[in-house]
């Protein structure tokens, strides 16, 4: 009974130490200060908005190669991979089979030339006899007969030696356009065939100077460039885009700007209903071969022309549940929430539609810490500049003098062809 009064002694004690201790003065927390921030005023600057599509490069020319004779093939005389010109030789067949036969119809052409000649002797002397009744006219027709058929003869001869000229001549393969040849899918010996029922495909050769890329376009874009060129115009334009000279650079596939620009040449006729989009085709000087037919690249399109902005980084915008902000330090140093309309990017800047003003101190570095309607400890900066007006690009900045890609062919040939490899045995 006496342990248990004293533990209830000590108890109480404690408790009553602990409540003593309670009301002694609190310690208190030292103040922060306003957060530290980075400010820099809104600039204004004149950009072009860009549109970019997914397109593929396409040989202006491709040629399959195939045989137009049969035989055994006896040579291959170019490197797979080269460049080739008109007329190069490509493949030679064993050609002993079609020159005999050509030179059996030359040889019947002398035959029949020299019957022809007798049966017009004959005809000419029974002309003079029938008329003395020296011949009968019977013998007379039957001469005449003969003359005609054997005219008949000499040119169905010339008909037929054609023709084996025209055997002959295939055995020689020859490349029909100037451009980048594929390696050889027959080696020497094997029996090509020839024919619509099974032919032997020999190789390809696309061209290479220029080149086509293809890409889709929605048709709201579609609309805005007509729409576009009749304010450049004040015409009212048939909608072709050819007409239009839309100008395109290409991105590469580990993301370089090549080197030369492009000009839309061709539109479908429609619209794919399906998806909603028109399938262009731009034309793009190829001098160096870069571009290869089946390559992807990034079609990147001016979408108008240039216009004054307002632009901030876009480290600098904010998102919440219903719009996109900025914060703007007033005048009394506190940070006020900016609801903005966006734009395109420019670079590393945003485009500023409504809700900011040039010359507007925006806090560009240390948003997370900021508190809306409080003050910031500020550090001004100066915004970076947008990357600059590529006049490229603008359709107002085309050189008229361009080169259409439609006639490859009218370019000097010594601009852009390699020399072709000398012939030589595979």
């Amino acid at each position: 009974m006496i342990k248990s009064r004293t533990l209830h002694s000590c108890f109480a004690f404690a408790l009553l130490g602990l409540m003593l201790l309670g009301c002694g003065r609190r310690r208190e927390l030292p103040q922060a200060g306003p957060p530290p921030v980075t400010v820099a005023p809104a600039i204004e600057r004149e950009v072009v908005d860009f549109d970019e599509y997914t397109g593929h490069v396409e040989a202006i020319s491709s040629v399959d190669v195939y045989a137009k004779v049969s035989g055994y093939l006896e040579k291959v005389a170019f490197q797979d991979g080269a460049l080739v010109k008109t007329g190069d030789l490509l493949f030679l067949i064993d050609k002993r089979s079609y020159q005999a036969e050509y030179d059996q119809a030359v040889s019947e052409l002398a035959l029949f030339e020299a019957k022809e000649k007798l049966a017009k002797t004959t005809l000419a002397r029974n002309e003079k006899l029938v008329t003395k009744g020296a011949v009968s006219q019977e013998a007379f027709d039957e001469a005449v007969a003969a003359a005609d058929e054997a005219t008949a003869q000499v040119a169905a001869s010339k008909s037929d030696i054609a023709a084996k000229k025209v055997n002959l001549d295939y055995c020689t393969i020859s490349s029909p356009i100037d451009g980048r040849i594929d390696r050889t899918f027959v080696t020497i010996g094997n029996l090509v065939q020839s024919g619509i029922g099974n032919p032997t495909l020999l190789t390809t050769i696309v061209s290479v100077d220029p080149v086509y890329v293809y890409f889709d376009v929605d048709e709201l874009a579609l609309l805005k460039y007509i729409e576009q060129t009749n304010q450049d115009t004040d015409d009212r334009a048939d909608g072709s885009l050819r007409d239009q000279k839309i100008p395109v650079e290409l991105s590469l596939a580990d993301g370089t700007i090549y080197p030369h620009r492009g000009i839309v040449d061709f539109g479908s006729n429609q619209v794919n209903a399906a998806t909603g989009t028109l399938t262009v085709r731009a034309v793009v000087p190829n001098p160096d071969g870069t571009l290869r037919p089946g390559m992807f690249a990034r079609v990147k399109v001016a979408a108008g022309n240039p216009y004054k902005a307002v632009l901030v980084p876009q480290q600098a915008i904010g998102a919440n549940q219903s719009n996109r902000f900025v914060y703007v330090m007033n005048d009394k140093g506190d940070a006020i929430v900016k609801p903005v309309t966006l734009g395109t990017k420019q670079g590393k800047l945003q485009v500023v539609k409504t809700g900011l003003k040039a010359g507007e101190e925006v806090i560009i570095n240390g948003t997370l810490l900021v508190r809306p309607g409080k003050p910031v400890k500020a550090d001004h900066a100066t915004m970076p500049d947008p990357p600059p007006i590529d006049k490229n690009l603008l359709r107002s900045e085309i050189d008229e003098e361009q080169p259409s890609a439609e006639k490859p062919q009218d370019k000097p040939k010594d601009e852009t062809k390699e020399a072709a490899p000398a012939p030589m045995d595979s």
